[in-house]
């Protein structure tokens, strides 16, 4: 068992026999977006060895569409540390998945999904990490384009009305959002900075680049939010680790950047 993890395991069973603790030590929470665009790029199965060379506690992976990979990949992440994983549904639509893996239980943890559309629901996964309560919202918001304005404005009005429902407990929303709070694009720049002064706080890793384009094409898409019943340390970017290439270098396993951040629990009613 990892470092973090026994002691969250330790101080959670502190807490259940009535210390008087209000913080938990960190967990480390990752998201990276794996580049698997529904199946137009190459599925690489060294994405395992690059998620645990992050040591992250659970790690959300967007822009997931496994084909017929899912249950090998499971498998082979469960052997590198991570035996717990889920994967949002797949509703038979050709959309990319969200899979949250890691070393410690989780189960799902029930939200009312958006109804406006067959492509944003297998782009969001919702759990709880029981031995904590944490609750993490994984989430991908699709790049909609143009023609799909609609579509966005109802995706952002979503995940504001749903992150507003998670105000009673420690919550953390992780993943693309394709979207950067300071864009003045409605209604993406407009509900992100909403959320943010609404209760919600971000993790703002240096360096300001997590989605490497082609040619010079560079933006901040991936996002770890918080709500008061949690805080943030040494959020950060890696674009490699060990002898994996995750962003930003020739042959790289996607085109976006690991996000990392040390979560700390806090006990609302303290």
């Amino acid at each position: 068992m990892c470092p973090y993890t026994s002691h969250i395991y330790k101080l959670a069973d502190d807490l259940l026999v009535g210390a008087s603790a209000c913080e938990l030590l960190p967990m480390l929470i990752a998201t990276w977006n794996l580049n698997n665009r529904v199946g137009k790029t190459r599925f690489r199965h060294d994405a395992v060895g690059a998620v645990a060379a992050l040591q992250a506690d659970v790690a959300v992976l967007s822009e997931y569409y496994p084909r017929e990979h899912h249950k090998v990949f499971c498998t082979s992440l469960g052997a590198a540390g991570y035996p717990y994983s889920l994967a949002s549904d797949d509703h038979g639509e050709i959309a990319n998945r969200i899979l949250i893996v890691a070393r410690f239980p989780i189960e799902h943890y029930p939200i009312e999904p958006p109804t406006f559309d067959r492509q944003f629901p297998p782009n969001i996964l919702s759990v709880i990490v029981p031995s904590i309560g944490i609750r993490l919202l994984g989430i991908r918001i699709p790049a909609y384009g143009n023609s799909g304005r609609a579509q966005l404005h109802a995706a952002w009005n979503w995940l504001e009305q749903t992150v507003h429902a998670f105000k009673d407990a420690p919550a953390v929303v992780l993943g693309d959002l394709n979207a950067n709070p300071t864009s003045s694009k409605a209604p993406s720049g407009e509900c992100f900075r909403r959320i943010l002064r609404n209760g919600w706080h971000r993790a703002t890793p240096p360096g300001g680049t997590s989605y490497f384009g082609l040619g010079n094409r560079r933006s901040e898409v991936d996002h770890i939010l918080g709500n008061a019943g949690c805080s943030f340390a040494n959020p950060r970017y890696v674009t490699g680790v060990g002898e994996f290439k995750l962003a930003g270098a020739p042959d790289a396993i996607s085109d976006h950047a690991a996000l990392l951040a040390d979560v700390v629990v806090r006990d609302l009613l303290c």
